[in-house]
């Protein structure tokens, strides 16, 4: 296999965000782009996704992402041919300590300004939502009706789909091994597979971002961290549909899919590596001693598997979107913190 020889852009990354750059540029007429993926379309970090879909940020900037991004999966299966799986079930956050209902309060002003549906609720209302839900050490929950879910699968196939229509190439199993630069620009991307000259890069390789960018001289603050997601066998003891409810303090969350219970402890640590994501059983145990404390009824469950997968993290929980400094030519859209997918 031979990747081509030129392209107007290479797109590093085939996740969710480079499957819809390239699908977004095809449709603008841009008929030579290519996507390199070091994997299959989907399979990293895209593929570990949660699935939630939520308008509950703390920037006008991500809030306004969420609203059109929802816009979006609104028409998706119109616009493309393809159901998404979206789905409103909703986000709900406990809160138990007053400075964590303070920050809400804060940010649910900036949402509402914005046209987003959140609201605060008292503890027992939040039960009504999730009756297997304990409540007695909370102060209160914030919910957001208009937020939901959707499949990250279906949609990044989608993308892929349409940008082949359109013309762009999408290059599986081919690794990026060096950016070419002269006079300051993006001259060229080499691959495992050949060399492609373009006189634009974009870097939409997820956690591998650091990565990438340092072979174009450019050190970006990308921290790939591993979480974890466990499921449950079939557990209707706690009927669906259930919104994806988070305790703020701990850091679990949990919502269900089909008949299963998907739970996390909310972590995100260092293990060193972007491509490799070892499973660490030993969570299991967190894992389930915060979802007793809040879904006591959990305990009859038994835990089916599980997975992780790498959120990359940025110092300050933002996306970094844009021209790289010092380098023409090298486009960045990476450290999405595990929002990508919805953004």
């Amino acid at each position: 296999m031979s990747v081509p020889r030129t392209a107007s852009v290479v797109i590093i990354g085939g996740g969710v965000v480079g499957c819809s750059i390239a699908c977004h540029l095809a449709r603008r007429g841009l008929r030579d782009v290519v996507v390199v993926e070091r994997e299959a379309v989907g399979a990293g970090t895209t593929s570990k996704a949660a699935g939630g879909i939520r308008v509950q940020f703390a920037t006008e900037t991500e809030i306004r992402f969420s609203l059109e991004s929802i816009r979006v999966f609104e028409c998706f299966r119109d616009e493309f041919g393809v159901d998404p799986g979206y789905t409103r079930i909703g986000y709900l956050y406990l809160l138990s300590e007053e400075r964590h209902l303070r920050g809400f309060e804060e940010r649910i002003a900036l949402q509402r300004s914005l046209g987003a549906d959140v609201r605060v609720l008292k503890p027992d209302d939040a039960q009504k939502l999730v009756p297997a839900l304990r409540v007695d050490d909370l102060i209160a929950a914030v919910w957001g009706p208009q937020d939901g879910m959707a499949g990250p699968t279906e949609v990044t196939n989608a993308f892929a789909r349409r940008a082949r229509e359109l013309g762009a190439r999408i290059e599986e199993g081919v690794e990026v091994t060096a950016l070419e630069r002269a006079n300051g620009r993006v001259t060229g991307v080499t691959t495992s597979h050949g060399a492609i000259a373009t006189p634009i890069a974009v870097n939409a390789a997820g956690p591998a971002a650091a990565r990438v960018g340092r072979l174009a001289g450019v050190e970006l603050p990308v921290l790939p961290r591993r979480r974890h997601i466990f499921f449950t066998e079939p557990f209707p003891a706690i009927p669906g549909p259930v919104p994806l409810t988070s305790d703020v303090t701990s850091g679990f969350y949990f919502r269900k899919e089909l008949e299963q219970v998907l739970l996390s402890p909310g972590d995100a640590e260092d293990i060193g590596e972007d491509f490799h994501v070892p499973m660490d059983w030993g969570r299991v145990e967190e894992t389930v001693q915060k979802a007793i404390h809040r879904l006591p009824i959990i305990e009859q469950a038994r835990i089916a598997g599980g997975w992780a997968g790498l959120r990359p993290l940025t110092p300050d929980d933002h996306a970094i979107i844009g021209w790289a400094p010092g380098v023409e030519g090298f486009f960045l859209a990476v450290g999405f913190c595990g929002h990508g997918f919805q953004h």
